[in-house]
């Protein structure tokens, strides 16, 4: 066996092969052992036929879908079924992007899922519509609240919905419309 000369860069170089090869193994453990992606799904994370500054963006890459995975699993109480698709999405973004700590993620969720975190009668509702694809994709935002947005719609009790017909017998809400965007339409 040949003799390596542990002076200079050398064993630096060693070293961190070592150490991401180790860190690798644990996040993929991770999401095989919570059935989260595949070892085929995150092969392009831990391929070593690429260079050391390219290996570890691929460990920050998971490392980055671990923090997400977990932060909705401790914080948020997330179940499996929440959670393979969200780390389905972020695999999908990582294979095609570099690392980005400041990348905000779309992640689909059910208004079930967070029904604890919010109070019983939310001052702000907002629906995001879309329908169609590509030129012809159309997107409807509408964003309705309990404020009014001028003062005097409250004196005469104008509002668009009222909640009288969901929660018959509980004191009624007025709900106002505060933002309407349309992507086919352009309001002035």
């Amino acid at each position: 066996m040949e003799a390596v000369s542990l002076t200079g860069i050398t064993s630096v170089q060693m070293l961190l092969k070592i150490g991401l090869d180790k860190m690798k193994k644990d996040y993929v453990s991770f999401f095989i052992g919570q059935e989260l992606a595949t070892l085929t799904s995150l092969d392009c994370f831990i391929s070593t036929s690429v260079d050391l500054q390219e290996q570890v963006h691929c460990v920050q890459k998971l490392h980055h879908m671990l923090e997400i995975m977990v932060s909705c699993t401790v914080l948020l109480q997330f179940k499996h079924e929440s959670l393979f698709p969200w780390t389905q999405i972020c695999i999908k973004y990582y294979r095609e992007n570099p690392p980005d700590e400041k990348h905000v993620f779309q992640l689909p969720v059910s208004s079930a899922l967070v029904k604890k975190f919010y109070p019983d009668h939310p001052e702000v509702w907002k629906v995001d519509i879309s329908s169609g694809h590509g030129p012809k994709e159309v997107k409807t935002t509408w964003q309705v609240s309990t404020n009014p947005p001028v003062e005097h719609m409250m004196s005469n009790n104008t509002g668009l919905l009222s909640d009288s017909t969901v929660n018959a017998g509980i004191e009624e809400k007025m709900y106002f419309i505060a933002v309407v965007k349309c992507s086919q339409v352009h309001f002035r």
